[in-house]
């Protein structure tokens, strides 16, 4: 029989703050960085650079 092998992906942001093990949902990627994440840090991050680069659109579009 085959066995099923789970990994759990944590929110490095959570862990950095001693959260805990908080479920990352999303991954960043910056260069060569990785950083997984929780919603809410994902949507922190998210605002941020929206707010650095523009819109993802417009961003795209000054490319």
């Amino acid at each position: 029989m085959a066995k099923r092998v789970v990994t759990s992906i944590y929110c490095d942001g959570c862990k950095k703050k001693g959260l805990g093990e908080v479920a990352a949902t999303m991954e960043l990627k910056i260069a060569g960085d990785e950083y997984d994440l929780c919603d809410e840090h994902g949507n922190k991050f998210r605002a941020l650079l929206a707010e650095a680069l523009g819109e993802t659109e417009n961003a795209a579009l000054s490319a």
